[in-house]
């Protein structure tokens, strides 16, 4: 049989601690060997971005794709294939056989509802990972706003310092952004009269588009030109030079407010915008008749399309039958929690060796900075380099601390959120008998992305990992 060799590595850490390249393809060939594989291909990708895009993986797609006669991948582990969950859900399009060699398991379309399962839960745990990673940079971006200085890119109108740190008024767009102000707080020109001059100025965006009307709205609306700036739902007090005052802030919102009147609230319906017709794909529109009773029927229905109306709380039936399809047995939630923990062996051998040499380091550094202070009380060194290496030293004894940390979490965290998981599905279906609507909406979301409905019936879509449960006991619901 024909198959491919697919090899990666996200970091230098992981090249160093047996992930690398040559011992995945050693371990790979073998396998191949062992089991009579043809290999007609090898793709690898070094990378250690988190978007998708990744050379050797494209590759690979258009092979398989090009290659009828190909339908294996060779890989060491489920986190060597997929590096998010787009990378699952394009994988899951082709009919093809996936052999995790290190994990001992074979995937494929007749693979059973609970190995598809637990091949999702690994995915999932992959991009946990991952992002648990992620957290300590967010977090350092946190600190910085926290210290009052704006974490991210310069907005329009103000230009970075590298010496300072801050950002500064820029020194050409930054009056025209008080003009812009000033302007609007007049209460003579509209939004889009201000885009326009934006136009006219030379005012332009980032991508080099010129600013619209939503541009505009964003600016006029930014509490940064005035010292604060909001970030991650928090204000804070900028150190930052402003360009005007809080004042003619204040008067530009007036004005939003005098523009802006109420508009009459209309009445939500649970499941409005959540069905479409299986007829003709149109939306399946709430109305309510004799004042109390909602029905749900296609916005083509008169005339146009054959599809039947259904009552609120029968379409909440159908709803709840499909919830219930993805509950699993106490057993096999036992029997997969455990399997989670022996996935995760590898993880947590990889994070303990990674923390044992950060602490080395941590310790090497403490010794540095220990040694260096005493010197420093014998005047064996100077004031003015005890402050540079000191500062040097202790930055980064506290950047050795917050990756510790982090894959300290990502190895709790790996097992935490697949149990979590599970006893989402399992709980589900009695969540949503004695939930309100509202929370029935929330849940559906979480578990469906998509349902259709005809004449009676019920044709529900789930998302990921769910759907590997619900295919095992049907996806059709009908009406009683």
């Amino acid at each position: 049989m024909n198959c491919v060799i697919y090899a990666r590595v996200s970091s230098k850490e992981q090249e160093k601690e047996g992930y690398s390249i040559p011992s995945q393809l050693k371990l790979l060939r073998k396998y191949a060997l062992e089991k009579r594989f043809r290999v007609v291909a090898e793709y690898i990708d070094v990378e250690t971005a988190k978007k998708t895009g990744r050379i050797g993986f494209g590759n690979m797609l258009s092979f398989l794709k090009s290659n009828p006669t190909c339908k294996t991948i060779l890989v060491e582990k489920t986190d060597r294939l997929y590096r998010n969950i787009k990378d699952w859900v394009i994988l899951d399009e082709y009919d093809i056989e996936i052999h995790f060699v290190k994990e001992g398991s074979v995937l494929s379309k007749n693979s059973k509802s609970s190995e598809k399962f637990m091949h999702g839960i690994k995915v999932l745990m992959a991009k946990n990972y991952i992002d648990n990673l992620s957290e300590e940079v967010k977090k350092g971006l946190t600190e910085k706003a926290e210290q009052g200085e704006w974490p991210a890119r310069p907005p329009v109108g103000y230009t970075s310092n590298k010496e300072s740190k801050l950002i500064e008024p820029d020194p050409i767009k930054g009056p025209f952004i008080k003009r812009l102000f000033e302007w609007y707080a007049s209460g003579q020109y509209s939004l889009e009269q201000l885009s326009i001059k934006a136009k006219e100025s030379g005012l332009f965006s980032r991508n080099s588009n010129t600013i619209n009307k939503a541009g505009i709205h964003r600016i006029l609306n930014n509490p940064i030109y005035y010292g604060d700036f909001i970030w991650k739902g928090k204000r804070y007090l900028g150190k930052h030079s402003t360009i005007i005052s809080k004042t003619l802030y204040d008067d530009v919102q007036r004005v939003f407010a005098q523009s802006n009147h109420p508009k009459e609230t209309k009445r939500e319906f649970a499941f409005a915008g959540f069905i479409s017709c299986g007829k003709c794909g149109c939306a399946m529109t709430p109305e309510i008749k004799k004042g109390k009773y909602i029905y749900y029927h296609c916005t083509q229905f008169r005339g146009k399309c054959d599809n039947v109306y259904i009552r609120e709380e029968r379409l909440g039936h159908l709803l709840a039958d499909a919830v219930k399809r993805i509950r699993i047995g106490e057993h096999a939630v036992e029997d997969i929690k455990q399997a989670l923990l022996e996935s995760q062996k590898d993880k947590k051998e990889f994070h303990t060796s990674s923390i044992t040499s950060l602490q080395k380091r941590h310790n090497h550094i403490q010794r540095l900075l220990d040694r260096a202070y005493e010197d420093k009380l014998s005047c064996k060194i100077s004031e003015s380099l005890w402050e540079r290496k000191s500062s040097e030293w202790e930055h980064e004894l506290i950047d050795i601390q917050h990756k510790i940390k982090s894959y300290e979490l990502a190895n709790s965290n790996y097992y935490k959120t697949g149990a979590t998981i599970l006893e989402l599905a399992n709980s589900a279906y009695d969540m949503f008998l004695h939930e309100s609507r509202e929370e029935q909406r929330k849940l559906l979301n979480t578990i469906l992305s998509n349902c259709t409905f005809y004449r009676g019936t019920l044709y529900p879509t789930y998302r990921k990992p769910f759907d590997i449960l619900a295919k095992g006991s049907g996806r059709i619901l009908k009406r009683g």
